[in-house]
């Protein structure tokens, strides 16, 4: 009898290492999963803010290049501007591929969208192609709807609750910056 109450003893002993081991290894891998999420999500809105950014500032310049032209600006401040928005692309370029790399489908759909709009204003501003005010300001407002379409993907895509802040569409005047 002695024999089988140490074997029932050490059975116990090996079953609770066993179980004791299971539950830490279940815990340490959830652990690392949300870990890893945590660290994506990071990654996620440092590329959405950059790509925003970036996006923003060819816009920026775009309408500073547009007010130039219908204000009867300095002609000679468009080259630098252009320089600029040149610069402010490639910027865009780069984030746009972190976006594509970390977001999700909707995300990088939007961005693509915005991307679509942003480049209706730049077109012209580049003298490409000729357009009214009234074009132009359609464009605007088709290019704020997209940014705020992405706006709610991208924090669809980080899990934030709640309804968007949403800028109002409306005719831009040729000095706001967004």
């Amino acid at each position: 009898m002695a024999l089988a109450e140490q074997l029932v003893t050490v059975g116990a002993v090996l079953a609770g290492a066993a179980g004791s081991y299971f539950t830490t290894r279940l815990t340490e891998r959830d652990r690392f999963a949300r870990d890893l999420r945590v660290r994506w999500d990071a990654h996620r809105l440092d590329s959405y803010v950059a790509y925003v950014a970036a996006v923003k500032h060819v816009n920026r310049c775009t309408q500073q290049i547009f007010g130039l032209q219908w204000d009867g600006g300095d002609p000679a401040a468009r080259e630098p501007l252009l320089a600029e928005m040149k610069a402010a692309e490639g910027d865009r370029s780069h984030a746009f591929e972190q976006v594509i790399l970390l977001g999700d489908a909707g995300t990088v759909q939007a961005a693509h969208d915005l991307n679509e709009r942003l480049w209706q204003l730049e077109r012209p501003a580049r003298g490409v192609e000729e357009i009214t005010e009234d074009v132009w300001r359609e464009r605007a407002n088709a290019w704020l709807v997209a940014l705020n379409n992405f706006h709610s993907h991208a924090r669809r895509n980080l899990g934030i609750s709640g309804e968007p802040a949403r800028r109002d569409v409306v005719p831009p005047t040729r000095a706001s910056a967004d």
